[in-house]
């Protein structure tokens, strides 16, 4: 009987070091896995903020290029440029206080 349970606790203990070699390495798996999304979320920002940024260019360009302007585009160039003063003049007043 003390062969039997001798043996059941080998047996137990060898199982034991698998699952924790196996934790161990679903765990790794995990860190890496956490860190790339991190690092996907952050490329994501970045190429939010350059598209951002590319459509104002488009945006700008579009009204600079503009050789017969029609009243769509002439109406669209003073809103926009109605809003780049407006923020303007929030600067001058943030930098005022």
């Amino acid at each position: 009987m003390a062969a039997d349970l001798q043996q059941t606790l080998r047996r137990l203990q060898a199982k034991m070091l698998v699952v924790n070699d196996r934790f161990a390495l679903v765990c790794n798996q995990r860190d890496t896995a956490l860190e790339r999304v991190a690092a996907l979320e952050q490329e994501l920002h970045t190429e939010r903020a350059r598209a951002d940024r590319l459509a104002g260019e488009v945006e700008f360009l579009r009204m600079a290029t503009t050789i017969a302007p029609e009243r769509k585009d002439v109406e669209r160039t003073r809103a926009l440029l109605a809003s780049l003063v407006r923020e303007i003049d929030k600067c001058i007043a943030d930098l005022k206080e």
